[in-house]
């Protein structure tokens, strides 16, 4: 980042049932990578995109893979 740019940073929560592929879509739209086989998100899993908005502008996705699995639904509130 030069100088003159400006940063943003925006945390983003991934959320919803189990196994309907945040982890995937996440993987994909940060790696360019997808993988077939299901491994279960375990608490908070986080991985950061980071946008280069404009020749001013650096824009930075913190995407937080909340697990489905409802008794790690408390994860939400503490956040």
């Amino acid at each position: 980042m030069h100088n003159s740019q400006k940063e943003h940073l925006y945390k983003v929560l991934v959320v919803g049932d189990l196994g309907v592929g945040k982890t995937s879509i996440i993987k994909r739209y940060v790696h360019q990578n997808f993988s077939p086989h299901y491994r279960a998100t375990i608490g908070v899993d986080f991985a950061l995109k980071v946008l280069n908005w404009d020749s001013e502008t650096v824009v930075r996705l913190q995407l937080w893979d909340i697990a489905g699995k409802e008794n790690f639904h408390y994860t939400i509130k503490k956040h």
